[in-house]
């Protein structure tokens, strides 16, 4: 009788534990869950090359023709290039797309210096990116400074 009154103190003891595990591995999930979105959405979106974006907006079969003709180190670059805008959320990868003519439409000397910047900004942390892009608003035109925003990640 004893026995049988141990085992059950024994259960009745660890199913709350069990239960409380439970409830902490989800709620672990859920946070990391929310990092990941947040994280996602604070990423640097990255822009287009020229060969990707006439990539992207050819069909399926004119996409395998073309890639047929590069050589495989070429062909993985541009392949990863696609993968990586394909996938995009699709409001992230139109707005890359709404960026890009207005990034090709600099002068070839200030399209340099965004790449740059985008390169350097790339490096850094969201917060980090908003100050550097405050700090250096000087040296970018205001739709240079639209294009880093938006490459960026960040609000107007």
């Amino acid at each position: 009788m004893r026995f049988l009154f141990t085992i059950a103190a024994v259960v009745a003891l660890a199913v709350p534990s069990v239960a409380q595990d439970n409830i902490l591995r989800q709620k672990a999930l859920r946070q990391q869950r929310l990092k990941q979105q947040k994280a996602q959405k604070q990423k640097m979106l990255p822009l287009p090359a020229p060969a990707v974006e006439r990539f992207l907006q050819m069909s399926p079969e004119d996409r395998e023709r073309a890639l047929a003709r590069l050589t495989p180190e070429r062909r993985q670059q541009v392949e990863e290039r696609l993968s990586r805008l394909e996938q995009l959320p699709a409001d992230q990868r139109q707005g890359l797309q709404d960026v890009y003519p207005a990034f090709m439409n600099l002068r070839p000397v200030r399209r340099q210096a965004v790449r740059q910047e985008i390169q350097l900004l790339r490096q850094l942390r969201p917060g980090e990116r908003r100050e550097r892009l405050n700090n250096n608003a000087a040296d970018f035109s205001p739709e240079e400074m639209e294009i880093l925003r938006k490459v960026a990640g960040l609000p107007e």
